[in-house]
């Protein structure tokens, strides 16, 4: 997922905020909005089995210059299945988005993520091209380890400066207010 300034606030301000969270609360919700990595239809079975086949699911983070919508409307309530509504956890907070992902940690990496060994691993780009999908406004993926890599070119290496691990529920909806 690409990441940076949001809602009014850096990306130096959203890092502490969310690591005070993790400490306080023991989880945080990562907000995020757009068509792309559904939290019921794409990134809770994605999750489920990557949990199954490797025993964890992250989320790597490729820091950006954003200049993304400023919406600062806090959601007030999660749910995991679009039917039953939770209040959110106190202590917790997370503005402007319509989805968050629930993190359990959130650390500082230095990683070379090879999108040419990777590709799409659910959803109705199902295994397209990490390299060919994470183009444009498109900003996030679930993403798995390709069968056969392609050849390396100017796309094919994006650097990460953070990686979270996911907990269960992995993803959820958020709603403003009730």
């Amino acid at each position: 997922m690409k990441v940076g300034n949001h809602a009014g606030e850096s990306w130096e301000q959203i890092l502490h905020r969310k690591r005070r969270e993790l400490k306080d609360a023991g989880m945080s919700f990562w907000g995020y909005g757009g068509a792309a990595c559904h939290p019921i239809s794409q990134v809770q079975p994605f999750a489920k089995l990557a949990i199954e086949e490797q025993g964890i699911i992250r989320l790597i983070m490729q820091p950006i210059k954003s200049n993304a919508d400023q919406d600062t409307a806090e959601a007030t309530e999660y749910s995991i299945d679009g039917r039953n509504w939770i209040k959110i956890p106190n202590g917790i907070h997370v503005t402007g988005s319509s989805y968050a992902l629930v993190l359990e940690s959130i650390e500082e990496a230095d990683l070379d993520l090879p999108l040419n060994a990777l590709e799409v691993g659910i959803g109705p780009s199902l295994g397209k091209p990490a390299e060919n999908y994470l183009q444009g406004r498109t900003d996030k993926g679930c993403l798995v380890q390709s069968a056969t890599a392609r050849a390396a070119n100017e796309n094919s290496v994006r650097k990460a400066g953070f990686v979270a691990d996911l907990k269960e529920p992995f993803g959820v909806l958020l709603r403003r207010g009730k």
